[in-house]
């Protein structure tokens, strides 16, 4: 292993420090070995030009030493991998639905936690599914009648360690048979096979190491969202040494903290649209500025409660610890996917590549490059270094700040030679675009840009040795703290008109336009408008919405008037403007 001290016990050391995950109650895979997966998969091969799957290794026939032997035979071709021979049929998918012992999930309504114009793009999403490729329906029973199946049936974590940037990083890769988001969780996306990871990074302390920071595998995160401090008190730890991770029901994307997140998917062919669509909202209905989940976007919940399985250190399911590295033959010569390619193009449903890879199979940025992927790379790995950074940069700030002081007293020097000079023109002369007013302008402006530059330095400064002298929140790095939903759960009638509204929308056009009730626009508003005043009175904000309506319905009277009658359209505002100043006046008069 490239750059990892030699003598240095690796099993020992990924024992130390591997994670606790725990699971929503009614989760069905957890991960496992994958040598496991492999025995029950099949191999296969997309063949040009019209990319026909053939078959290269049928169920039963693969092992990681077979998987590796058929990426060499055929580098250029497209694999992927089968976990479930077939999916199950009508009658077989209703008798697993009634089986007693299969983990039962109780969610919340996520379609109620939302407005309706999130729940109309989260339909359109949903049916755009029958025009892409998706998981088959009952490919998520069948994955799980295999995998439950499996005797003995073992947890299992492929640890990968490196290092990079001047910390050790062990990567813990997860295995599952099958993410089952949508179809057990009412997720965005379901696809055979997932791969999740935690990773650990540890720092020299002495003749030891020591943990610093922690990455959690996420949906909705990046880079310094990311990764938390070991001091971060969002963290639970066992034993004081292993990090409890919260793993998403279905999706086992992990969380710090238990709970349901409400998130919102923005996929980017939509997001300028999302964007205007959302501030339009904040404009109109200011009161809602604060409430993230009835932002715009498809809306969906990540349950990461924590409550049923739990698996690691100090539980009763202990892990079975596997090594890779990029030398791992699997590792290295398969580039393909991890389970049914469905060709999806937005990629949701299409089944992952594995831990060193991506899909297009160039090596994933959290495998080569652990540090940079969440944000460490300008972050020095020990304390001393981070002291040597602060100084040096404190040391460029005062040599900023002195040289901005020089140039900033030449410039007021400037600036009010020039004055001088303009003071004893006549007033015509400085009106004068052409003469030294100009000059005198640029001048200020420049001086002004300078005494901006010093500010921003010594605010730096100032926050430096801020630092230097007490403690840095574990949270500076966070733009975006990601924490539980708290919202209160919705009421009955909520929850059944979150299902229904849009229903009742595209039955109460269908109806207008069948009864020729108006024109197109008047239909479309009508409909549009009555549910949304249904919905604002189960939100028990029908008044908020009232109001609303009509400050949207003033501003498009202003601009019809504005339009068709300029004159009316000016009188009125005049009026208007009138009556504000005249009540500020007054109530300055009356508090003087």
């Amino acid at each position: 292993m490239t750059g990892v001290p030699e003598g240095l016990d690796l099993m020992a050391l990924v024992r130390r420090y591997e994670p606790v995950l725990r699971f929503t109650s009614g989760e069905m895979f957890f991960p496992m070995p994958v040598g496991d997966y492999l025995r029950g998969a099949s191999l296969w091969m997309l063949e040009p030009p019209n990319r026909t799957p053939v078959l290269l290794a049928d169920h039963g026939s693969l092992n990681q030493n077979t998987l590796s032997e058929h990426a060499v035979e055929h580098p250029e071709a497209f694999l992927f991998l089968r976990y479930a021979p077939r999916t199950l049929q009508r009658a077989e998918l209703r008798a697993w639905r009634k089986n007693p012992s299969r983990p039962k999930f109780v969610g919340i309504s996520r379609l109620a936690a939302v407005g309706l114009l999130g729940r109309i793009i989260d339909s359109g999403m949903r049916l755009s599914l029958t025009l892409r490729g998706k998981v088959p329906g009952g490919l998520a029973a069948a994955a799980q009648q295999q995998y439950s199946a499996i005797e003995p049936l073992r947890d299992a974590y492929h640890a990968h360690v490196s290092v990079s940037g001047g910390y050790l990083c062990i990567q813990y890769w997860f295995l599952y048979a099958m993410n089952d988001w949508r179809s057990s969780f009412s997720g965005v996306n379901d696809h055979e096979a997932d791969w999740e990871q935690v990773t650990l990074y540890l720092v020299p302390e002495g003749d030891d190491v020591k943990l610093a920071w922690i990455a959690f595998s996420s949906h909705d995160e990046t880079g310094d969202e990311l990764r938390r401090r070991v001091d971060d008190a969002d963290i639970t730890w066992v034993d004081g040494t292993h990090p409890v991770v919260n793993a998403g029901a279905g999706s086992h994307s992990g969380a710090y903290l238990a709970g349901d997140y409400l998130v919102r998917v923005q996929p980017p062919a939509l997001a300028r649209a999302f964007t205007i669509m959302t501030r339009l909202r904040a404009l109109l209905f200011p009161w809602t500025r604060n409430q993230a989940s009835l932002g715009v976007g498809i809306p969906y919940v990540d349950y990461r409660r924590g409550d049923g399985v739990h698996i690691g250190p100090g539980t009763e399911r202990p892990w079975t610890p596997i090594l890779i590295d990029a030398q791992t033959p699997w590792v290295r010569d398969y580039r393909g996917l991890w389970g049914l390619d469905t060709a999806d193009p937005f990629g949701g449903e299409r089944a992952p590549a594995g831990p060193r890879y991506e899909r297009s199979g160039k090596v994933r940025a959290s495998w080569g490059d652990p540090v940079g992927w969440a944000g460490l790379d300008k972050v020095p790995p020990t304390e001393q270094a981070a002291k040597l950074a602060r100084e040096a940069r404190l040391a460029e700030l005062d040599d900023l700040i002195a040289s901005l002081d020089t140039k900033i007293v030449a410039a007021q020097e400037e600036l009010r030679r020039t004055a001088a000079g303009i003071d004893l023109m006549p007033p015509a002369s400085k009106r004068d675009k052409t003469s030294s007013a100009a000059r005198l302008a640029a001048q200020e402006q420049a001086a002004a840009s300078l005494q901006a530059e010093r500010r921003e330095a010594v605010s730096e400064r100032d926050q430096i040795q801020h630092a230097r002298n007490g403690n840095v929140s574990p949270h500076a790095h966070l733009r975006h703290r990601a924490v539980p939903d708290t919202h209160t759960p919705a009421g009955v009638l909520l929850r059944f008109w979150s299902g229904a509204s849009l229903s009742v929308l595209l039955v109460l056009l269908g109806l207008a336009l069948l009864l020729n009730l108006g024109s197109l626009l008047f239909i479309v508003v009508s409909a549009v408008l009555i549910v949304m005043a249904i919905e604002a009175l189960l939100r028990r904000k029908l008044m908020l919405f009232l109001l609303g309506l009509a400050i949207t319905a003033g501003i498009a009277v202003l601009v019809w008037l504005f339009i068709t009658h300029a004159r009316i359209a000016f009188g009125v505002l005049a009026l208007t403007a009138a009556a504000a100043i005249g009540v500020a006046n007054l109530r300055t008069l009356a508090r003087n």
